[in-house]
């Protein structure tokens, strides 16, 4: 993933887990041991890599296009991404 190309709609965004929410989950250690997460002392949390998809406009509603259990009920650009609500038919 190069972090430099604008039209790129892939990335992966640092998420912190402070300590103590960490440690309840367990799953923090085997992921620092596997290299799947890194310790920040600095900022007390477990930091992951979260994966991330930027939507290109109308790219949502061509996903959801051939739903018949659900309609498109608002769309929105938000936060530097196109989002949908879909309504349960």
């Amino acid at each position: 993933i190069d972090e430099n190309d604008n039209t790129q709609q892939e990335y992966f965004v640092p998420w912190h887990l402070p300590f103590h929410r960490a440690e309840i989950s367990g799953a923090s250690a085997a992921a620092l041991e596997n290299g799947f997460a890194k310790k920040d002392d600095k900022k007390g949390a477990v930091v992951y890599n979260r994966y991330y998809h930027v939507f290109v406009e109308g790219e949502l509603q061509r996903l959801v296009a051939g739903m018949s259990n659900a309609t498109i009920v608002d769309q929105f650009y938000d936060k530097s991404n196109w989002c949908i609500v879909l309504e349960k038919l």
